[in-house]
């Protein structure tokens, strides 16, 4: 392991790691702590705010260029922009449960999934992280990373259809 694939990029790229790494450690703080408590709110606004710099700094940083200077995984950009948007906004018109499932939603196939891909051979995280002699590595950690992401994603499911399932018995 070694950061200077990190200390030799451009500074908005290391702006863009530095959020991505605080995104990553604490969305799950404000994800899974009491909502309405005080650690719950400082690392909600924490997480937001780097949610928003993750994917403001993304425009800056050239990569797969399809559309003029942009690319797809800008799309995942303007869907991170939004869906904090939209999670505030219905955390203040008092709607919990959908202000819940898009920070979830967002914390789990905008973050974690933007993040296993940095282990794409060739990327700045795969070079810091596995190094270049052990590049290749970086395949196993991403479908180690989507298996883990979709088994989260059947518990959810399943999670999500049982209460369903007992509010329709009510």
């Amino acid at each position: 392991m070694s950061f200077q694939p990190i200390s030799d990029a451009d500074p908005v790229t290391v702006v863009h790691i530095i959020c991505g790494v605080c995104a990553l450690t604490v969305g799950p703080i404000a994800l899974y702590s009491k909502a309405r408590a005080a650690l719950h709110r400082a690392a909600g606004y924490l997480w937001v705010f780097a949610i928003v710099l993750l994917a403001g700094t993304s425009f800056f940083i050239e990569g797969l260029e399809v559309f003029g200077r942009f690319g797809p995984i800008h799309l995942l950009s303007v869907f991170a922009l939004w869906s904090v948007f939209e999670a505030m906004r219905q955390i203040y018109r008092g709607n919990i449960q959908l202000h819940r499932r898009i920070m979830l939603n967002l914390y789990w196939y905008g973050v974690v999934i933007a993040g296993v891909f940095n282990f794409l051979p060739g990327r700045i995280i795969n070079r810091a992280i596995l190094g270049d002699a052990r590049a290749e590595l970086g395949y196993a950690v991403i479908i180690l990373g989507l298996v883990c992401l979709l088994g989260w994603h059947l518990k959810d499911r399943r999670k999500f259809l049982e209460s369903a399932a007992v509010a329709g018995r009510r």
